[in-house]
């Protein structure tokens, strides 16, 4: 018996009517569907055999987007992805690893506490699927060691994430009598951990696909614990003096999840 996604996130949300849970809330369930649909359809592999929009003109394509922009100020656009017809034997453990420790911690509100969240959610609807005969004994299995797996991770990044923005807010250690110095260079992207020098709270930064140099950057060791040789910083870096500062940052990606570019197969999607 094959069921679709959207019945079964809503047979899911239904039986929560019927049972408290002291971990979440319906409401937070509907935000976490909301944001899987979201992955699902925009950002996956499971949506790419949708037929092409035919080629527009400039100003076809303006047009277009100022009624979207109308549309979204008036708040007429659908609260969530329509998932169609989508089916449960079209997801594998890997949607569930790239949304947990990829798509969610791109959002600017995430958090530990969400991630967390979140995978307890995923983790009960998997087990409601296959109490239901939804999902076999093979799938289940793959699906909540995946969530196991990416959740401990995920938290590590998204604690990550949060410490250093606190930390680039409070002026990146610099004494405030030198942050009004100029910068003599600059570097940003996706920066990878090379290595990490924990006797000397050192953390050496790589940035994918651009011809810079290994930045070194001095952190404390409240936060140097939360990271891991791998891990991806979207970050920029300034140089003054000699030394190497954080100037601004945004999501922190695990090593499991994220891929160099050159080992990523991109699929085909439609944005």
């Amino acid at each position: 018996m094959n069921v679709k996604v959207q019945d079964a996130m809503d047979q899911f949300l239904d039986s929560l009517d019927q049972h408290d849970s002291d971990t979440y809330q319906r409401q937070d369930v509907e935000a976490c569907f909301e944001m899987l649909a979201e992955f699902l359809v925009y950002y996956s592999n499971l949506f790419q055999d949708r037929t092409e929009a035919e080629a527009t003109s400039l100003d076809d394509w303006e047009e277009a987007l100022e009624g979207y922009i109308e549309n979204l100020f008036d708040g007429d656009l659908d609260a969530s992805p329509d998932l169609g017809g989508l089916f449960l034997n079209r997801l594998d453990a890997q949607h569930f690893r790239d949304f947990l420790g990829w798509h969610i911690l791109r959002e600017p509100n995430a958090s530990s506490v969400m991630v967390k969240m979140f995978a307890q959610i995923l983790q009960a609807w998997v087990m409601f699927m296959y109490n239901q005969d939804w999902l076999n004994d093979e799938q289940k299995t793959a699906w909540c060691d995946v969530l196991d797996d990416v959740m401990v991770d995920a938290l590590d990044a998204a604690t990550a994430a949060h410490l250093l923005l606190y930390y680039v807010r409070l002026g990146s250690g610099v004494a405030p009598s030198l942050r009004g110095q100029r910068f003599d260079a600059f570097v940003e992207g996706h920066a990878r951990i090379e290595t990490l020098d924990i006797e000397h709270k050192t953390v050496f930064l790589g940035f994918d696909n651009q011809k810079s140099p290994v930045v070194p950057i001095i952190l404390p060791l409240e936060i140097i614990n939360y990271l891991h040789l791998g891990d991806v910083l979207d970050v920029e870096m300034g140089q003054r003096g000699g030394q190497w500062i954080m100037v601004d940052i945004g999501p922190v990606y695990p090593a499991s999840v994220y891929m160099d570019a050159d080992e990523l197969e991109v699929p085909d999607k439609l944005t």
